[in-house]
């Protein structure tokens, strides 16, 4: 049997850039407190960015992270982002939002 590691457990394509969730929503996170938003919003956005971590936490993953070292690499940087950029999408204004798509731009890792 061939074992399959490395791989996107939602578009299937390889895995070059592993960062585990936790430390993605940690970059968000920071991102969104040097924006000013108010505590509230930010709080919302942080608990549905946990949702995403548990969700993308389902699938065991033997992909090391690159920044934290841990082995729950299960998603590429490309479907996280898009899962995160739809939190955003619904909970910031506009401006902010497409400072989010411009900083967090994935284009340059989709194959």
């Amino acid at each position: 049997m061939v074992e399959v590691i490395d791989l996107c457990t939602d578009c299937v394509q390889v895995i070059t850039n592993p960062i585990c969730p936790v430390c993605f929503s940690n970059h968000v996170t920071s991102w969104l407190r040097d924006k000013d938003l108010p505590k509230e919003k930010i709080i919302k956005i942080e608990k549905n960015l946990i949702k995403l971590i548990i969700s993308a936490e389902d699938t065991p993953s033997n992909i090391n992270c690159i920044i934290c070292g841990s082995k729950r690499v299960n998603l590429c940087i490309y479907c996280f982002t898009l899962k995160a950029t739809r939190i955003l999408e619904k909970s910031i204004e506009e401006k902010t939002f497409n400072e989010f798509k411009e900083d967090f731009d994935t284009s340059i890792w989709r194959i």
